[in-house]
């Protein structure tokens, strides 16, 4: 008898997993706005990340719709997916911003098509091309505003009938349900009340997972931590830009609606009949329900879930050791050239952060800012490794400088969890990525750095030293990612020759040098940028008729793209070509008006031949925050003046 039951129970079980083995998957498409909030990100990986789910497109909405497509081409293509389209929503759309995960987007993997590419449709279009092919078995999956679904509806009406589902994550239904009254009009539906109005009477069969049931899935700092241990390429496409959201605690809204499909059981639903004011707030009416509404959810599980789900995709996959091994060298004096300086004190150059965010509190003495490495794949797509990930600080010096003969790089630094350091430098000249690592490197404390950049190589150990007049891009910082590394005060540099007696500039406020890059775009104010004679090489800036209310026949104003903070004592290095006679008035602006203390009259100059000179200038008040946006040099006789190299710094 009991040997009876035993067989009858395992044929039941084994006809259950067969079953289970034939449950065809079921095809959704994702809307989404991701880049704004962070549980866009743990919803796309939570679809990817399950088999029970079949993505067949994504389509974004929530303004700059473009970028967010260009940000789930790279998830996806990261996760390893292919053949997924991705469509950007058409304009209008609701405005929102995309954050700091901006940096995702712009990483080379995405703008040099290593990756999945938008297609050219817009979002409605896609989403009603894809429901076509299997009408009524498609469920859409609606986690940003409205927008394109309303669109969907509009254009093609027969879109409703085609759906088997729309699930959306919007809205709040019944007061208190985060201890708040009464309830709200939530961000995605009020953002574009009038498409959410079109949705929820279109006769769509609605499921609706509104705040009631995902206000408190909220992701605990043990939980976040299990994505970044995980070592597996979908968990670390959430953790990275997790990172990138900056904020302390993410609520997976947009993810506990996914689980709606996934684990209905955890939710109580209920038939209601919704609607809408004007405001987009939702209320249950009398009459037909029109969606089925999750009134609650047990959203701690569910968190729990998710994130194991998340954890679990995918094998682990880290990153060897590199190779090409070099040790620190000295500073040097005053460098004969500053190509490139980053002190991350400002946001003039925030753009061109390609990796990294802002570290505000673990700081070296005397800075205010510094840059902490994020995930973030190997630039390099030739010899490098892009099957894993690296934690990294990469910084783009645009438009990209020529290098001197005897390139440094010098940098402030701070380690955990690890004592290696990778440094890698991209060739616009050769097209091609060249490192060189440091090891048994001191950990968690601020420490000083250079190193010799003509020992870089590829990683096969080719690509030979980098040489004079060699284009760069991509200064990179990478480690393990399990680690974590702080940057600061980035110089990059042409050595110091030997018998220079000057020190190394304490500070670097601004480099200009206009060998690359267009007059009023890298390089703002009023000159003209020229080019040398030989035997001098690239170009320079030259003076042009100043206006009649200067006082001055020629002048170059040089803007500094931003305002630069002063110290106390400063000095300002540069080279001179004078054609006629002086003096010339060098003088320090901000917003238009000279700085007290900042001219400096040189009477004693040199002509016809290039000629360096420093001037010191002193501002006893800088701890008040004096500024300076421009340089201008005023020459009041009929002489041209030609401007290169010029270095403002703090000693």
């Amino acid at each position: 008898m009991q040997t009876t039951l035993c067989c009858g129970l395992l044929a039941v079980l084994l006809a259950a997993s067969a079953l289970a083995a034939d449950a065809k998957p079921i095809p959704i498409i994702l809307d989404t706005d991701i880049g704004t909030d962070v549980d866009d990100a743990f919803a796309l990986g939570l679809i990817l990340a399950s088999p029970e789910l079949e993505l067949r497109a994504v389509t974004t909405s929530g303004g700059q719709t473009e970028d967010r497509a260009w940000l789930a081409c790279r998830f996806v293509t990261q996760c390893g997916k292919s053949g997924i389209p991705v469509a950007a929503g058409a304009e209008p759309q609701a405005k929102s911003e995309v954050n700091d995960q901006i940096q995702y987007r712009r990483h080379p993997a995405a703008i040099f098509n290593r990756t999945l590419k938008p297609v050219k449709e817009p979002a409605a279009e896609v989403l009603f091309s894809e429901l076509k092919k299997q009408p009524g078995e498609i469920t859409v999956v609606a986690i940003g505003p409205l927008t394109n679904i309303a669109r969907l509806l509009t254009d093609h009406p027969e879109a409703a009938k085609l759906m088997k589902g729309l699930v959306i994550m919007g809205g709040s239904v019944f007061a208190g349900y985060s201890g708040k009254a009464p309830p709200e009009p939530e961000w995605n539906i009020k953002l574009d009340v009038t498409a959410a109005r079109k949705v929820l009477e279109s006769g769509v069969p609605l499921t609706i997972v509104p705040l009631d049931a995902t206000a408190l899935a909220k992701v605990p700092p043990e939980e976040q931590q299990k994505l970044f241990a995980a070592g597996r390429l979908l968990a670390w496409q959430v953790a990275n830009l997790l990172e990138l959201w900056n904020q302390p605690v993410p609520t997976l809204f947009d993810p506990v609606a996914v689980a709606s499909l996934l684990r209905p059981g955890e939710f109580e639903f209920e038939e209601l009949q919704l609607t809408m004011n004007d405001q987009g707030l939702m209320a249950v009416g009398k009459g037909k329900p029109n969606a089925r509404v999750a009134v609650s959810a047990r959203q701690e599980q569910l968190v729990g879930w998710i994130v194991e789900r998340l954890v679990s995709a995918g094998e682990p996959r880290l990153p060897a050791e590199p190779k090409n091994a070099s040790k620190l060298v000295l500073q040097g004096g005053s460098p004969c050239k500053v190509h490139v300086a980053e002190d991350y004190d400002t946001d003039i150059e925030r753009r061109w952060w390609m990796s990294g965010k802002e570290e505000k509190q673990d700081l070296p003495q005397g800075s205010k800012r510094g840059c902490r490495a994020v995930l973030t794949q190997d630039f390099d797509d030739l010899q490098g490794d892009v099957k894993t990930m690296y934690r990294a600080v990469i910084f783009n010096p645009v438009p990209g400088p020529p290098m001197g003969p005897n390139t440094r790089l010098s940098f402030k630094y701070k380690l955990h969890g690890t004592s290696t350091l990778r440094v890698q430098l991209y060739s616009l000249t050769n097209g091609y990525h060249r490192y060189l690592s440091v090891k048994d490197l001191p950990r968690d404390k601020w420490e000083q750095a250079t190193v010799d950049m003509t020992q870089l190589r590829r990683p096969d150990g080719s690509g030979g030293p980098l040489t004079a007049d060699e284009r760069i891009d991509d200064i990179q910082f990478y480690i393990d990612p399990r680690a974590e590394l702080l940057i600061d005060d980035v110089v990059l540099y042409n050595a110091a020759e030997k018998d220079e007696k000057r020190p190394f500039p304490n500070r670097i406020l601004f480099t200009g040098w206009f060998d690359t890059g267009k007059q009023g775009q890298e390089w703002p104010g009023t000159f003209e940028i020229a080019s040398h004679d030989k035997p001098r090489t690239w170009k320079y800036a030259k003076s042009v008729p100043a206006d009649a209310e200067s006082g001055y026949k020629h002048w170059i104003r040089l803007g500094l793209r931003g305002e630069r903070l002063l110290g106390k004592e400063c000095e300002l290095k540069f080279l001179y070509h004078l054609e006629g006679k002086g003096p010339i008035d060098v003088v320090l602006y901000r917003a238009g008006k000279p700085l007290a203390g900042g001219m400096q009259r040189v009477s004693k100059l040199q002509t016809g031949t290039w000629t360096e000179t420093t001037l010191n200038y002193s501002f006893p008040s800088a701890e008040m925050g004096t500024a300076v946006d421009e340089i201008r040099f005023g020459i009041r006789g009929g002489s041209t003046l030609k401007i290169d190299d010029l270095l403002l710094y703090e000693n």
